[in-house]
C-alpha cells in the first residue's frame, strides 16, 4: 500500500466523524495530519478548508478529508483555493470516479448523512484508486488554466484601471512623456524615443528604396551577406531573418568584437557583401577597417571596386555616415538617431537585412501596421499589445518577473530578441524581467515563472502537449503566441515592443 499523507480537517458538525475516521485510517499506519477543529464548539467551516486545502497545495502529491454537516460548504470552501478539485461524491463508485477521472485531492464528506461505515468506505476507495490520465490529464490541465486566468484578471485588474485612469493608450499615442517621467528634463528624449511607434508607416515610404537595393544586389550577383553588427543589432538582424524566404541571399552574422573563422572563405568570395550597422563608434568600425582593407588589397587600390561589395545602415550624422561615403559604399540607409537599441526592427536596421534574406518588405510593414492599429485599441482586453504588457508588468511586480520563452524551431531568433528587449525595458525595476530561452520544461518550477510559447504554424511545437499539460496543472501562467505566416514576425515585433513599454509604465520604470 502506498503511503500518501493525508491531511484531515472539520467542522463541529463533522467533528465525531472525522475523529473516527482518522483513527481508523492511522490503525491502517497511515499517514494523517489532524488539522483541527478540536471540539464540538461551534466553529466556521471555511477557516478550517482552508487549512486542509493549502496544506494539500503545498504538499505535491498529498490529500485531504473535510467532514462538515453536508460536505457542500467545505467543497465550496476548498475549491477556492487554487490547484484544489474538492469533491461531495454521493456514492462509493462517485468517489472512485473523482480520483480516477477528474484526479480530486480533497474529499468533503457529510456528517450528517452518513454512517462511519458508508463515510470510511468511501474513504477507502477514494484513497486507493489512482489517477487514470490520457485523455483525463488534458481536461484537468484546462480546469487548472481557468484558476490560473482568474487568478491573472485578480492581479492585473488594479493595474487595468490606473492605466485607464490615465488615458491610456491614447496618452501613448499622442506620446505624453509624463507617462514615463515626471522630471522635464527627460520630457524631449522621451518623445524621440516614442518614434518606433510610427515606424510601420514612415517604413512604408521607404520600402521601395529597400527593394530597389535589394533587387540591386540580386542582379550584381551577391549570393551571400555577412553582417557586421554589434550585439543588439546582431538581435535584431536575427529576429527578421529567422523565418526566411527562399528567394533570398544567405545572411551571416559577423561578430564585430570577434571574427568567425567560418566566414573567413565566404568574406573572400566575389558573390559576397558586406553589410555593416553601427550607429555609435563600436567595434563594428574596427571591424569594418579590418574587412575595408581586405578588399582595397583584394582590387588593388581602386576604392570604387571595393566600395561595390559593401552597404551600410547608420544614423543621421554619425561618424560612420562619413566614412560609408568616404570609402564610397554601394548604399547607405539612415535610421532615426533616436531609436533606442531594441526598438529599430522596423526601421532599417531590420527591414533590410530582412528583405536580402527574402522577405518583403511591403508585406512585413503590412503586418506591422495591422498590429500598430490594434495597438490602439481602447479596450485594454483587446489590445495585444497592452494585455500582454499588462500582465507582464502586473506580475512581475508581485514575483513572477521570470519568463521562459518556448519557440519553434523558426522563432527562436525571434524569442531571443524579446528577452533582450523585456529585461532592458525593465532593468531599473528592482524585480526586472528576466528571460531565458527553451529552457527544459519541468511542472516543478519555483512560483516566479510566466511560460510563453511562440508557435509557427506546420512546425515542431516548441513543448509537448504533456509538458504543456504539467504546467497548467502546476499553476504557471501560459500565454500561447501563433505566428501564422512568415511575415507576422513583423506584427510580433511590434506587439513586443508595446508590451514591453507597457510593461515598464506598469512597473513605473522608464524603458528608455
Amino acid at each position: 500500500m502506498d503511503i500518501v499523507r493525508v491531511y484531515a480537517g472539520c467542522d463541529h458538525a463533522g467533528f465525531s466523524l472525522r475523529n473516527n475516521l482518522v483513527g481508523r485510517l492511522r490503525a491502517q499506519e497511515r499517514d494523517v495530519v489532524s488539522l483541527g477543529t478540536d471540539s464540538e464548539a461551534a466553529c466556521d467551516y471555511p477557516e478550517f478548508a482552508s487549512a486542509v486545502a493549502n496544506a494539500v497545495r503545498r504538499d505535491p502529491g498529498s490529500l485531504g478529508i473535510l467532514v462538515c454537516a453536508t460536505g457542500q460548504g467545505m467543497a465550496l470552501a476548498a475549491n477556492k483555493v487554487r490547484g484544489i478539485r474538492a469533491v461531495v461524491p454521493a456514492t462509493v463508485e462517485a468517489a472512485r470516479l473523482s480520483r480516477f477521472d477528474n484526479d480530486a485531492n480533497v474529499l468533503c464528506l457529510a456528517g450528517r448523512f452518513l454512517t462511519e461505515k458508508e463515510a470510511f468506505t468511501i474513504v477507502e476507495t477514494w484513497l486507493t484508486t489512482g489517477f487514470a490520465g490520457g485523455r483525463h490529464s488534458r481536461r484537468i490541465a484546462k480546469i487548472a488554466a481557468l484558476e490560473t486566468a482568474s487568478a491573472v484578471a485578480f492581479v492585473t485588474e488594479s493595474e487595468r484601471l490606473v492605466l485607464a485612469a490615465n488615458g491610456f493608450p491614447a496618452s501613448l499615442w499622442r506620446r505624453e512623456p509624463t507617462l514615463f517621467s515626471s522630471d522635464e528634463v527627460d520630457h524631449n528624449a522621451v518623445r524621440n524615443a516614442l518614434e518606433w511607434l510610427s515606424l510601420p508607416e514612415q517604413m512604408e515610404r521607404e520600402s521601395a528604396q529597400i527593394m530597389s537595393f535589394v533587387e540591386d544586389a540580386r542582379r550584381s550577383g551577391f549570393r551571400d551577406v555577412v553582417v557586421v553588427a554589434g550585439a543588439n543589432a546582431r538581435s535584431t538582424v536575427a529576429a527578421g531573418s529567422g523565418p526566411g524566404g527562399t528567394s533570398g541571399l544567405r545572411l551571416h552574422l559577423d561578430d564585430a568584437a570577434a571574427t568567425t573563422p567560418g566566414l573567413e572563405k565566404i568574406i573572400d568570395q566575389d558573390g559576397t557583401l558586406v553589410l555593416v550597422i553601427s550607429k555609435a563608434d563600436d567595434n563594428c568600425q574596427s571591424r569594418e577597417q579590418q574587412l575595408w582593407s581586405r578588399f582595397l588589397t583584394r582590387y588593388r587600390g581602386d576604392d570604387e571596386e571595393a566600395g561595390k561589395h559593401f552597404a551600410a545602415i547608420t544614423t543621421r550624422g554619425s561618424s560612420f555616415e562619413k566614412i560609408a561615403q568616404a570609402h564610397r559604399y554601394r548604399k547607405v540607409f539612415l535610421d532615426p538617431p533616436t531609436l533606442g537599441d531594441h526598438f529599430a526592427a522596423l526601421a532599417f536596421e531590420g527591414l533590410v537585412p530582412a528583405a536580402l534574406w527574402g522577405l518583403d518588405p511591403v508585406r512585413l510593414l503590412v503586418r506591422a501596421k495591422s498590429m500598430a492599429e490594434a495597438c490602439r485599441l481602447e479596450r485594454l482586453e483587446d489590445n495585444p499589445g497592452a494585455s500582454l504588457g499588462l500582465l507582464l508588468g502586473s506580475m512581475a511586480k508581485h514575483g513572477r518577473n521570470k519568463v521562459s520563452l518556448l519557440a519553434s524551431p523558426t522563432l527562436r531568433s525571434l524569442a531571443t530578441w524579446v528577452a533582450g528587449l523585456l529585461t532592458a525595458a525593465s532593468a531599473r525595476h528592482k524585480r526586472r524581467i528576466t528571460c531565458s530561452v527553451d529552457d527544459p520544461v519541468l511542472a516543478n518550477y519555483s512560483p516566479e515563472r510566466i511560460f510563453i510559447q511562440l508557435q509557427a504554424d506546420n512546425e515542431k511545437t516548441a513543448i509537448p502537449l504533456e509538458s504543456m499539460e504539467a504546467l497548467h496543472i502546476a499553476g504557471h501562467p501560459f500565454i500561447q503566441i501563433a505566428v501564422h505566416e512568415r511575415h507576422d514576425f513583423a506584427a510580433e515585433v511590434f506587439r513586443w515592443q508595446m508590451a514591453a513599454v507597457i510593461a515598464a509604465i506598469v512597473m513605473d520604470v522608464n524603458p528608455f
